[in-house]
């Protein structure tokens, strides 16, 4: 249904002035007035009553405006409304049909690694995720991202809560192997299972940031060994990477 109501023209130029303040960082009012269209008298106005409840701040070296610290409020409260899920829904089921393998979102919750959202694999043949799978810290590429998102001793305490069980050959069990190799996949921003969990699947996995800088979930992919071959994981780390990244940037990061 089409809205056929009149806007307030000065709630309008202010909100306006808080898209362009956001856009040039800072503002003078004469360049304002020009922007808006409005004498200086007006723009400065405008500047006035935003700055009186704190949505403005005037720089005194150079008496230029930018946006004051009470919208990072907002931001916040915004951000933490919004379910991970939610935000990360549509780039999962992108990632699943960018590289044709089954896309998992996980998170850290409880010392628990857990996955929260899939999209399976569009072929017959194919990895199965469950939504409320536990993914072991060892062995899987998204315990191994979360666990590099981590300080040291932190990652020691997590890894010393968990049976470390060797599923296969290539599962590490050592925690300072384990450390050390986290390292590693926090230096390359990606962890990757090599049939560390299950022989003939292959995942890898990296982290997603809000705008804090702090790593709220994982993302990743898992695929059958002969499609997620060495040839192809350069270009599924890349995908994976971008993702992840696409969903970042949607957080604010």
């Amino acid at each position: 249904m089409e809205k056929n109501v009149q806007t307030i023209n000065s709630l309008a130029r202010g909100l306006k002035i808080l898209d362009i303040i956001h856009e040039q960082g800072k503002i003078g009012v004469t360049e304002l007035s020009k922007l808006l269209g409005v004498n200086k008298s007006s723009a400065y106005r405008l500047l006035i009553t935003l700055e009186e409840f704190g949505y403005v701040e005037q720089i005194a070296e150079n008496g230029k405006y930018t946006l004051g610290l009470k919208l990072c409020k907002f931001r916040e409260k915004v951000l933490d409304d919004y379910d991970i899920r939610i935000i990360a829904r549509p780039f999962l089921e992108t990632l699943s049909k960018l590289t044709g393998e089954a896309a998992g979102l996980s998170i850290l919750k409880d010392d628990k690694v857990i996955l929260i959202d899939c999209c399976n694999s569009p072929h017959h043949l194919g990895v199965i995720l469950q939504i409320g799978d536990v993914e072991e810290l060892n062995c899987t590429a998204h315990g191994k991202a979360l666990l590099y998102s981590l300080p040291e001793s932190e990652q020691r305490r997590l890894l010393g809560l968990e049976k470390l069980k060797k599923h296969t050959p290539n599962t590490m069990t050592d925690a300072d192997e384990i450390i050390e190799e986290s390292k590693l996949n926090k230096e390359r921003n990606y962890a990757l299972d090599n049939e560390e969990m299950t022989i003939g699947m292959k995942c890898i996995a990296t982290n997603i940031y809000d705008f804090n800088g702090n790593v709220v979930a994982s993302i990743g992919i898992s695929g059958p060994t002969n499609r997620v071959s060495p040839q192809k994981i350069p270009k599924h780390i890349e995908t994976v990477a971008e993702i992840a990244n696409r969903i970042s940037r949607k957080l604010g990061y």
